[in-house]
């Protein structure tokens, strides 16, 4: 056996270790091993494969063996995704139960017999997850467990300080040092750029950390391509319905993976792997293509997982699910489906190949057009380099996560039966660094909340008690993951469901807007709360219809944007000057110099829009402008959400915009003078960031945000309600709850610092701004304003005559009830098997009335007759009797295509007589009025008693 196993490591540990196939120490667990054994604080980084797990949980398990420890829960490991519980504890069990120490899982789906169990036997290794930590630390039983916690382990540390899931955890680690006294903390992490920060997050105020990083010297190799098109994907794209670039494309994938045995591909949002899977499937075969994502069923993501381990499956169309450390067994190859959009996104996906020391890691990513492809450029260049962000959302003094931890902290004290003080609060939560510098008043300030929620009193001598209500809010509250509502998309014409819309979709984009779902483009008619659904009226043209992964797409830091600007500011100048690119390309991992790029560049090279850098360049025409400028995502959002709000408060007109990492579009109803932006521009930095904050109120982003805070904060339930939105955000202007959606916006979607140094470099004259007046824009420009291009779909509208094929057969479909209104005959048939000249075949009159559907024709025939012998009607009765007799009316009067118009929804016989069937000379203009009835009624319905 290695003697660094036998030299630092228990004896009954290093005895088995061979058995386990681990017979030499890695490069990280060399390093790594030394320190923990050492008791300090440590933050293991290294790629993934590389060991990390090993190299903290090894001297655990040493020390629990060489201290005898056999009682409560020595150990936690906390790992932010389930499926990494599972993996773990397959993992560690084995060898652990050897050395007869005791491992559990404990998250969300653990069964209630297995939960009775720990809290009886508790396991001396717990693998949890920061939610189901905050569970057990408001356990009584679980708490005297315990209090013999010497390590925690966190696991995948830089996709926790990410979201406000770290700031939760932040304080959750304190509240244990309450428990259990200090306690060693091991941190774990693939890839990350900011390891200073990480070390503060990972250990809190007045620990030092010691960084533990080895330069594993696995080969990686990662090659950029533009797929081109050929005679050969013209035909796959007729075959798949799709585009001959995305024919290109998925040719070039399936290349790939032939050439492996197993393969990944990652795409950027849940949509895209759907549709790349789908596809995929059929050129390789459904068995040969599995998709993984979050929203599958646990027993359908394990049996995946299993299928890439085994090999049954050739290639999983992935999205950021299978980044993290699970074992998937050995992976070939990685395909990146489009931009990463950043360089630790392709660090992480690219290391799951070759997933152990040794190997080779094997990347491709695959770019659709010029933006894509030299953003990749830059990415995978500084992948290769290892210059890693630096950017991270770091969540500082998140109010709703605080309130939330102050319920746990109070309930605590319940617990141990002792009064809690303000104080108290305050020196445990600033010892979370995300909350180092909460001030009193701060705090103060969410108390007092709490008190006016009711969830607390603040008694006379300064002591927090509980009230009624508090437990439920905090164990209704354990997750800071929004509960994200998926909404049902429903096609008007075929009234079929294409797809699922996210809530923060609907809740941000109007009713009339465009959008691309299934790869085709739709204009949203309605939205149903209640039901939970979105109304589409497919579209036969596309205008600017709006991408519908836009809101979850991985935004791109404004380094790389930065980067990516300079690239293509240099390619420009060689194209201009007639010189060769490949001399600029050989500094990036390209393994072509793309046609289509070139040329587009050859075409910019043309404009006088050449200059990226330095220089903002407003391509206007009156009523919209592009502007260049390469803040990056979060920093082209302030940019536009500052602009819109100052031109719309000068001119008195509602601006719109759409943006990139590279541009902003702009768009007013009326045109605007170009001086507008560049005023703009020149104003002071603090007066552009307190407007950039003051509009974000503005936005249906601030809107959406709402619910969700309100949820954590206790204000609103978790299911939906009927409330006022608009109002309650009124009446808590200013608060915390204000002030917490105005901070996570401005951490999440938003990014205020890329546009304050722009204002500064402005002002300081390092920085130009340039009008150009444009007939039309350059293909630069034409980008953002072609954004549906961006969906790999054939995004082709559908043609009118389909359009009303598909309408007509579906109320050619539907079943309608006819009754005569003179005998009382009645029958039920679908509306395609009734003939053109209805008449009643028991009287052979022709008063046919159309019944809706569910109604009882031998009923409503009693309302007939009582009318017709002058009897009493009911109000209702009345109504029913004027509505069969003008249904009657339309019958006599159009025959068949009365009873066609009357089976569309909501389409009445008001309607039908007076708008549809007047206009209907041929069948083709009857199902276009029928088709512009249903548009109106489902614009309408929210309005109606139905």
């Amino acid at each position: 056996m290695n003697s660094f196993w036998r030299r630092y490591l228990n004896p009954r540990l290093v005895g088995i270790l061979g058995e386990f196939g681990y017979l030499e120490p890695t490069p990280i667990q060399v390093e790594a091993i030394p320190r923990v054994l050492s008791g300090v604080h440590v933050l293991i980084t290294a790629p993934t494969g590389s060991g990390k797990t090993e190299a903290a949980i090894f001297p655990i398990m040493s020390k629990i063996l060489s201290e005898g420890l056999t009682s409560g829960v020595a150990v936690i490991y906390i790992t932010p995704a389930r499926a990494l519980n599972r993996d773990v504890n397959i993992r560690l069990r084995e060898i652990a139960s050897r050395l007869g120490i005791t491992t559990a899982v404990r998250h969300g789906d653990t069964p209630e017999s297995e939960r009775r169990r720990q809290v009886r036997e508790p396991p001396l290794i717990l693998i949890t997850t920061p939610e189901t930590l905050q569970v057990i630390l408001t356990m009584r039983n679980m708490r005297r467990a315990l209090r013999n916690v010497k390590w925690v382990v966190i696991d995948e540390l830089h996709e926790l300080m990410n979201d406000e899931r770290g700031a939760q955890l932040s304080i959750a680690l304190e509240r244990l040092v309450n428990i259990t006294g200090e306690y060693q903390r091991i941190g774990l992490s693939a890839t990350i750029g900011n390891t200073e920060l990480a070390s503060q997050f990972l250990a809190g105020i007045g620990r030092p950390v010691e960084v533990v990083s080895a330069d594993v010297s696995r080969e990686v190799e990662i090659s950029v391509e533009y797929p081109e098109t050929t005679e050969e994907d013209v035909g796959l794209a007729e075959e798949l319905n799709t585009l001959p670039e995305t024919a290109a494309r998925l040719r070039r994938i399936t290349e790939i993976i032939n050439n492996h045995r197993t393969t990944l591909v990652f795409t950027n949002t849940r949509e895209e792997a759907e549709l790349l899977g789908h596809r995929l499937g059929r050129v390789l075969g459904d068995n040969a293509v599995g998709v993984y994502h979050g929203s599958l069923d646990r027993e359908e993501r394990e049996e995946l997982e299993e299928g890439l381990r085994n090999g049954r499956i050739r290639a999983v169309v992935t999205t950021s699910s299978l980044e993290l450390g699970i074992d998937i067994g050995h992976i070939d190859a990685v395909i990146q489906y489009s931009s990463p959009r950043q360089v630790t996104k392709l660090i992480q996906r690219v290391g799951r190949s070759g997933h152990r020391l040794g190997r080779r890691a094997v990347g491709y990513v695959i770019t659709r057009d010029t933006d894509d492809y030299l953003e990749s450029l830059v990415i995978a260049r500084r992948a290769l380099n290892n210059e890693l962000e630096r950017e991270v959302e770091y969540h500082k003094k998140a109010l709703d996560v605080l309130h939330h931890q102050i319920a746990g902290i109070v309930i605590e004290t319940k617990i141990e039966g002792r009064a809690l003080t303000i104080n108290e609060i305050l020196n445990t939560v600033r010892k979370a660094h995300p909350y180092r510098e909460l001030t009193p008043e701060e705090l103060l300030e969410v108390l007092k909340f709490m008190e006016s929620s009711r969830f607390i009193r603040i008694n006379e001598d300064g002591t927090i008690t509980p009230r009624r209500g508090l437990h439920r809010y905090y164990f209704e509250n354990i997750s800071m993951i929004p509960d994200q509502k998926h909404y049902r998309a429903r096609d008007m014409v075929t009234n079929r469901v294409i797809g699922e819309l996210d809530e923060e979709f609907v809740e941000t984009t109007e009713t009339g807007t465009q959008v691309i779902l299934a790869g085709r483009p739709w204009r949203i008619i309605s939205t149903d709360h209640e039901k939970g659904e979105v109304v589409l009226e497919p579209l036969n043209q596309v205008l600017n219809a709006v991408p519908t992964w836009v809101g979850e797409e991985i935004p791109v830091p404004t380094e790389v944007a930065q980067e990516t600007c300079q690239l293509r500011q240099e390619l420009i100048s060689a194209v201009n000057n007639g010189q060769e690119t490949t001399g600029i390309f050989i500094n990036y991992p390209a393994n072509q110099t793309p046609t289509d790029v070139i040329e587009e560049l050859g075409q910019q090279a043309k404009t006088e829009v050449t200059k990226f850098t330095d220089t903002v360049t407003i391509e206007w025409r009156g009523r919209d402008a592009v502007i260049h400028a390469c803040l990056g995502t979060k920093g082209n959002q302030a940019l536009a959400i500052y602009l819109a709000r100052y031109i719309s408060q000068r001119y008195r007109v509602v601006a719109t915009y759409v943006t990139d990492p590279y541009r902003v579009l702009i768009t007013t109803p009326i045109s605007i003078p170009p001086q507008a932006i560049t005023e703009a521009l020149n104003q002071s930095p603090d007066y552009v960031e307190e407007e950039l904050r003051e509009a974000v109120r503005g936005t249906r982003l601030y809107k959406y945000r709402f619910i969700h805070v309100a949820r954590r904060f206790g204000i609103l339930p978790k299911e939906s309600v009927d409330v006022n939105i608009e109002r309650l955000a009124a009446a808590l202007r200013d608060t915390v709850v204000d002030k917490e959606i105005t901070r996570e916006i401005l951490t999440e979607k938003i990014n205020p610092t890329p546009l304050r140094q722009l204002i500064n470099s402005i002002k300081k004259g390092k920085t130009t701004i340039r009008i150009i007046k444009a007939e039309q824009y350059t293909p630069i420009a034409q980008h953002i304003i072609n954004q549906a291009s961006k969906i790999d779909a054939a995004v082709q509208g559908i043609p009118t005559t389909t359009i009303l094929q598909l309408l007509k057969k579906r109320i050619e479909e539907r079943e309608v009830t006819l009754l005569c209104l003179n005998c009382g005959w009645h029958t039920t048939m679908k509306v395609k098997y009734i003939p053109e000249q209805v008449k009643c075949p028991r009287c052979r009159m022709r008063q046919i009335a159309v019944l809706k559907y569910g109604e009882n024709p031998a009923k409503t025939y009693e309302i007939t007759r009582k009318a017709r012998r002058n009897q009493r009607l009911t109000r209702e009765e009345q109504e029913k009797w004027q509505e069969l007799t003008q249904t009657a009316l339309a019958v006599l009067q159009y025959g068949k295509k009365a009873i066609i118009a009357l089976a569309a929804h909501g389409v009445g016989p008001t309607t039908a007589i007076r708008k549809v069937l007047p206009k209907a000379k041929t069948e083709q203009e009857l199902y276009q009025q029928i088709l512009e009835a249903e548009r109106q009624y489902q614009k309408t319905k929210p309005f109606w008693n139905e």
